[in-house]
């Protein structure tokens, strides 16, 4: 993507830049779409909890933290309320650090979104030979120092494992502040030439990298028609007998 970007001669892009409304305002863009992101949350909100979960003295990592370098040790219980395939993928990675795992899932199945791309049983099938230990139907409902409680979604029933440190795979918090302060100064934007702001991606909705670009295509797609309507329909085939 990078390759094919660097070939257009329209196209300019910055690393390591941080923006902000007033510079963003500055440089008298006529769109701006707001890709800034989302952060993983280390409250235990998910899909199954609502409320932040009670984790006590215990040492909390998110996938934020083990993409910058900074990991567990020990026994480590990782918390997969996500449902996507991240969960899978870090409990095998905590395993090639050194840590033994249990792996908590509020889901079925590991990985559950890995069925739609046929890699769900190769990624349970891998974990097991890992020797991470699958509780499936489970969730983390509290911690303090040294253990971690675990509750049946089924029967209710709660146990209680040891534990150096806990990974939470939950749920994420959009990062729409530039976006917010935009659309608070919307009476500045024909004095700075802008037309139009549009917040996409994980900083709209947190989903998967291939939703993430999919939204970025279609921010371009639409660029310069209604925000309903893609410029380009694709038909699906249908099979008719």
């Amino acid at each position: 993507r990078v390759e094919q970007i660097d070939r257009l001669p329209n196209v300019e892009w910055y690393l390591e830049s941080e923006m902000d409304a007033d510079e963003a305002l500055s440089h008298r863009f006529d769109h701006i779409a707001v890709a800034s992101g989302a952060t993983w949350r280390r409250d235990g909100i998910g899909i199954h909890h609502r409320q932040p979960v009670d984790l006590g003295r215990i040492p909390v990592f998110t996938a934020d933290d083990l993409f910058a370098g900074t990991t567990p040790t020990g026994r480590v219980v990782l918390f997969d309320d996500d449902h996507f395939y991240l969960g899978g993928v870090l409990a095998e990675h905590l395993v090639d650090l050194g840590c033994t795992v249990d792996l908590i899932m509020s889901a079925a199945e590991v990985s559950p979104w890995t069925v739609n791309t046929m890699e769900q049983r190769r990624v349970h099938r891998r974990l097991r030979e890992c020797g991470v230990r699958l509780h499936p139907f489970s969730v983390v409902s509290g911690a303090s120092e040294g253990r971690v409680t675990i509750d049946d979604v089924v029967t209710g029933d709660s146990t209680m494992i040891p534990a150096d440190a806990l990974v939470l795979v939950t749920s994420r918090t959009p990062h729409q502040e530039v976006a917010a302060d935009l659309f608070a100064r919307r009476d500045a934007w024909d004095d700075h030439g802008l037309t139009s702001v549009r917040i996409i991606g994980d900083a709209d909705a947190p989903g998967t990298i291939a939703h993430a670009v999919w939204d970025g295509r279609r921010f371009a797609e639409e660029l310069d028609g209604p925000n309903d309507a893609a410029l380009f329909r694709r038909d699906p085939a249908t099979i008719a007998t």
